[in-house]
């Protein structure tokens, strides 16, 4: 069971919907969720300073204040109309180390919940490597809730992107809390064969076998990605199976070649419409 979930709070429109799902799981769990705010500022040079007057300053701090404010009261309001135990952080850290700020708390909790990253968004925690960069550096799972629509159900129709990596491995160890109280469990390996690396059988193992021992209902199937990505794949077949959460490891090669010549990992975080669980 997860008992101590964080998740990310900003000013954005896709929080609200990020929250209620952050709720939805808190409750299944019977976990305790702490909502994060963070206050990032912008790092001025030094020659700048002496241009910027004290009261500038006092009232950029001020401002920041009074959001935060206003977010931990609707969160607290939320949270007790939801019957949740709820705790808050939230700190001021630097414009340019708003992901690994996030990543010290995810460190710190069974499951951080934080929203997929929008490119309109002018909230100021809005940063192009979150939430990947706390995906690759909290070790621990990291629940991304996509920007745009409303998950009714999470976690009651899995999908498992699946190849016996050891990122894949981590995810659905990481997800068994979630996965053992699903109604249904599809465990998809899309392209078995292709760029296969550590896949020799394990004789009389397989991980269907598995999930079943921990009583999950579950089915496998194997599909090759014939004319289309593995990522267009895998949300097809998403949709297909109105499937409320995707489980997948996450980035089996180096971020930076994914992010030069793309690959899984970045065609969900970009392109989702489920909330996806991943793990590193």
């Amino acid at each position: 069971m997860y008992r101590d979930i964080l998740v990310h709070i900003d000013t954005s429109p896709a929080c609200k919907e990020r929250l209620s799902v952050a709720l939805k799981i808190a409750k299944a769990q019977n976990a305790h969720l702490t909502g994060l705010f963070l206050l990032p500022y912008a790092e001025i040079p030094r020659f700048m300073e002496v241009q910027i007057t004290e009261e500038i300053i006092s009232q950029q701090r001020a401002a920041m204040a009074e959001t935060a404010n206003d977010a931990r009261k609707e969160f607290e309001n939320t949270c007790k109309e939801a019957g949740i135990a709820f705790g808050w952080q939230q700190t001021a850290c630097a414009a340019s180390e708003i992901a690994d700020t996030a990543a010290m708390y995810a460190r710190h909790h069974d499951l951080t919940i934080m929203g997929q990253h929008d490119p309109e968004s002018s909230d100021p925690c809005s940063a192009s490597d979150m939430p990947d960069k706390v995906i690759l550096t909290s070790g621990a799972p990291v629940l991304v809730v996509p920007y745009v629509g409303r998950f009714d159900t999470i976690g009651e129709r899995v999908m498992v992107a699946w190849k016996p990596y050891r990122e894949a491995v981590r995810a659905v160890n990481d997800s068994m809390p979630i996965l053992e109280g699903a109604k249904s469990a599809l465990i998809l390996c899309a392209d078995p064969n292709k760029g296969a690396r550590d896949t020799m059988p394990v004789p009389g193992v397989n991980v269907t076998a598995r999930l079943e021992r921990h009583g999950i209902k579950v089915r496998h199937e194997t599909m090759n990605a014939s004319g289309i990505s593995v990522g267009d794949l895998v949300l097809s077949r998403a949709a297909d199976e109105s499937i409320d959460l995707l489980i997948c490891g996450a980035y089996g090669r180096p971020r930076l070649r994914e992010l030069m010549m793309g690959g899984v990992t970045q065609h969900l975080l970009r392109h989702m419409t489920v909330p996806v669980l991943m793990s590193h």
